[in-house]
């Protein structure tokens, strides 16, 4: 069977050119793009089932070459399917980022097979089932709503909690039940978020230069200032 092509544009945000890092989305789902295909909900689920750490990351779609880097990441979402990836410090490797950095080259392309598909009466078909064999960085693009948030940065995970609380907020609202599979996990991402930000506020009161231990200076009644103390807490 021969591969087929898929290309989705992608903007760049912060560049990490160091750790050479990208995320964002390689295919977004229910969106008709110019080959007339739309990629349906579950698309993915069973080649990512069957284990993504094949998945390489090639220039071009061009298999001939060592590939460029390979996935870190590899999930679908209620957008499509998200990708973080590493491009690895190879001779091309560092040509593809500097090329990412200068904006010449900013567009994805999945290479698949379609395994189950139908097409519907205006002919648009329609994508149930791909099996993935690799993401691309291309020069062209056919989908403009695929997008990538950028060089590995603090936007990315900022992003996946604003849709956690977004999707929690349309639940509420749709008063839809809570399962305790649901709630279980909820309360596992709570507890994470909360050690992360206590993590987090640790570091930033380090890097403003704030001191650990913050000293009270305590004085006698009629002592110099030779004989204060200065007690700390």
């Amino acid at each position: 069977m021969r591969h087929e092509y898929k290309q989705m544009q992608f903007k760049m945000g912060e560049y990490n050119e160091e750790e050479g890092i990208f995320s964002g989305y390689g295919a977004v789902f229910e969106n008709i793009d110019s080959g007339g295909d739309i990629i349906e909900p579950g698309a993915f689920t069973k080649t990512l089932a069957e284990g993504w750490e094949r998945v390489k990351i090639l220039a071009l779609h061009n298999d001939c070459w060592l590939p460029i880097g390979r996935p870190l990441e590899l999930r679908e979402d209620t957008n499509g399917l998200f990708l973080s990836a590493r491009v690895s410090d190879t001779s091309m490797g560092k040509d593809i980022k500097v090329l990412l950095k200068d904006g010449v080259l900013n567009e994805l392309s999945i290479g698949y097979d379609p395994i189950v598909f139908d097409y519907d009466s205006d002919g648009i078909r329609h994508l149930r089932e791909v099996k993935l064999w690799e993401v691309s960085i291309v020069t062209w693009a056919m989908n403009p709503e695929a997008t990538i948030t950028g060089y590995k940065s603090m936007q990315e995970p900022i992003g996946l909690v604003k849709a956690l609380e977004s999707e929690l907020m349309e639940e509420l609202k749709a008063g839809r039940k809570i399962s305790k599979s649901r709630l279980k996990s909820l309360q596992d991402v709570s507890k994470s978020m909360k050690t992360a930000a206590r993590t987090i506020d640790a570091v930033i009161k380090e890097a403003q230069g704030e001191e650990k231990y913050r000293p009270l200076t305590y004085s006698r009644k009629g002592a110099t200032p030779e004989k204060q103390i200065e007690i700390y807490y």
